[in-house]
């Protein structure tokens, strides 16, 4: 799952990409292991000899851009759209630094990316309608196109009135046809207010996030608050030191768990293991099924798939560990349709 950092130069984007990745990214790119106790002590249960978590991908690779100029910001949403979700962080603190957002005004900055992705997305179906009006001229169109046409004709009328696409159901036949898009206001998005370290324990009477707060519940947007330098800072600390510090700052707890946290729900994910000498951790799509399942654990498992053994992580780890929940018989023997609930874990039968 890729998640794409979006925001103004010096908003802080940076320092909260850095802060999340520990300084281990190459070229912006970090593979960031997802926090998950239940996967380290189903795993040490079996004595696992190879642990690979879940993690996303983040991602702040997009190239700098001047908001005065449009023509800049093409490329940085060109490749937001091959994201899954986005993160745009907002700058809510005070510096001499950011020539394009002075007075600060986070609610302001967040219109204009809304406003450029609504004109982004609208673009894109302007100019799919209109290779699909020359293709029925030629008389060579299918029924699905006709589909896709009526489709998108909604999906414009949606834009037009300040609708994001977020809230028009696809049809299940046209997903894959649309899906190429990466219509931006369809992707799930969690937006950051970088505060200060002045502001941190007193967010919430801030008068400066108010109108922020309004825009994002009329939006439907979820907002956090977090100080990327005070978060990446943290960061460098060890575990004594952070509890010190945060008791020091008023903060109850680091935000980057937070964050995580608000992408994984965004993103309506779910999380299975696999657990044996290599053990790890799969998100899946919440309603995904058992062949689903073992389609992204790896393809063949799907071709071949017979049955699947299922049990609930919480259950396998009170037995001591999934060896020992399939000697007392709590493990399911499910098929192909059988719902994935969060924490299963699964092992699938197959033919080779």
């Amino acid at each position: 799952m890729r998640v794409a950092f979006i925001g103004f130069p010096l908003s802080g984007r940076t320092t909260l990409f850095d802060a999340l990745s520990g300084g281990h990214a190459r070229d912006g790119v970090a593979r960031v292991p997802i926090p998950d106790p239940r996967f380290e002590t189903l795993a040490r249960q079996a004595g696992a000899k190879k642990l690979m978590p879940a993690a996303f991908e983040w991602r702040d690779d997009l190239p700098d851009f001047n908001p005065e100029k449009p023509e800049t910001v093409r490329q940085p949403l060109s490749l937001a759209r091959q994201s899954d979700a986005l993160v745009c962080v907002l700058r809510a603190f005070d510096s001499p630094y950011a020539p394009y957002h002075a007075p600060i005004d986070p609610a302001r900055d967040l219109q204009f990316w809304l406003d450029e992705f609504t004109l982004s997305d609208l673009q894109v179906i302007e100019n799919r309608l209109e290779r699909l009006t020359k293709l029925f001229q030629s008389h060579k169109e299918t029924a699905a196109d006709h589909a896709e046409h009526t489709l998108l004709e909604r999906m414009h009328r949606a834009l037009s009135a300040g609708e994001p696409l977020r809230t028009i159901a696809i049809p299940h036949e046209l997903a894959a046809r649309t899906r190429g898009f990466g219509f931006l206001t369809a992707k799930p998005m969690v937006v950051v207010a970088n505060i200060g370290e002045s502001m941190l324990g007193n967010e919430s009477q801030s008068e400066l996030l108010l109108p922020l707060r309004t825009l994002c519940a009329q939006r439907e947007l979820t907002l956090m608050t977090l100080c990327a330098t005070f978060e990446r800072d943290l960061r460098q600390l060890s575990e004594s030191e952070q509890a010190e510090f945060l008791q020091m700052m008023g903060v109850a707890e680091p935000a980057l768990p937070r964050l995580v946290r608000a992408v994984y729900e965004q993103l309506n994910l779910l999380t299975f293991y696999t657990i044996g000498d290599d053990s790890r951790a799969w998100l899946l799509p919440r309603g995904g099924t058992a062949l689903d399942a073992a389609a992204t654990i790896h393809s063949d498992l799907a071709r071949g798939f017979i049955r699947a053994e299922v049990c609930p992580a919480d259950d396998a780890i009170a037995a001591g560990g999934w060896k020992a929940a399939q000697k007392t018989n709590k493990v399911q023997l499910v098929g192909k349709d059988y719902v994935m609930r969060d924490g299963d874990v699964i092992y699938v039968r197959f033919n080779v």
